[in-house]
């Protein structure tokens, strides 16, 4: 709540979504922002469609959402699509498959507060019992990693126009990206640990074929001067997932009570790895 003229008025926010062929998932995920952020907090929904074949757009309008179409593909073009359309001095972004947490809004609208902060986040974990375990152990175990993501924020609008929207020089690492830019012009990117949303994945098998696609896609941007990922891939780092991932995967079958996690883990690290591989060697052509 904010004073205004001596009275409280609540937070006013946009709600950004940029989709493509989500009907699966969408129904629930846009449930569960409309029991997460209040009816009095919401302005505008905001809804950026890929040219998606089955009903995305047709759910979205039925749960409120004003359709715009994406003027080029992927999450950057659909991100910056939505921004031009934002009215409010905040505003929240969502990615189809991800199920907000009940604590998202409580939390995540008193980090606003600080002019300094630009974007405030929660994390998400795999509704999948396998995929969930080790990204709990991931989260509990990788400190120095930092988790950040587009699907679960809530952006000050002015900070984001003035980093020129989101970077659509990096179709993959495009949050990361974006992270580059906040900290270059001293701006805060907050990531709560506790406000864990659910992310939508029916198995490993999905997970994986996503993670390789995103190579295959990354391969296309590695030479853009704001790419995560370009050069040849760390020789001495692949062969460490070789060595290190079923040790590693034997440490999360029992910390997180999760037999499974013992092939589970070395299998999606030994991908990332033939993934990196293959677009190493188109590069190489």
């Amino acid at each position: 709540m904010r004073e205004v003229m001596g009275l409280k008025t609540p937070l006013k926010i946009d709600l950004c979504m940029w989709t493509k062929n989500g009907e699966a998932s969408l129904p629930k995920v846009l449930e569960q922002i409309d029991k997460v952020i209040p009816h009095e907090n919401v302005c505008c929904k905001i809804l950026v469609d890929d040219n998606s074949t089955d009903r995305t757009t047709k759910i979205a309008e039925e749960y409120g959402w004003k359709i715009y179409s994406n003027p080029s593909h992927g999450v950057p073009s659909g991100a910056n699509e939505a921004l031009r359309h934002v009215d409010q001095e905040f505003f929240a972004s969502f990615e189809q498959d991800v199920l907000l947490s009940p604590f998202w809004w409580s939390k995540m609208q008193k980090y606003m507060n600080d002019p300094q902060v630009g974007c405030a986040q929660g994390i998400r974990v795999s509704t999948q019992p396998m995929l969930k375990a080790i990204d709990q152990w991931q989260y509990a175990n990788q400190h120095e990693k930092l988790w950040f993501s587009l699907d679960n924020n809530i952006f000050r609008t002015k900070t984001v126009r003035i980093l020129q929207g989101f970077p659509e020089t990096c179709p993959v690492f495009c949050d990361s990206a974006l992270v580059k830019r906040f900290q270059n012009q001293s701006y805060k990117w907050i990531v709560d640990m506790n406000v864990v949303s659910l992310h939508i994945r029916s198995g490993l098998k999905e997970s994986v074929n996503h993670q390789f696609k995103l190579m295959d896609i990354c391969y296309l941007c590695q030479h853009s001067p704001e790419c995560v990922s370009k050069g040849k891939p760390n020789l001495k780092n692949m062969l460490k997932i070789f060595i290190t991932s079923p040790i590693r995967g034997i440490q999360i079958a029992n910390r997180q009570n999760c037999p499974k996690a013992i092939f589970a883990y070395p299998l999606v690290r030994f991908y990332y790895v033939d993934a990196t591989s293959k677009f190493w060697k188109k590069d190489k052509r």
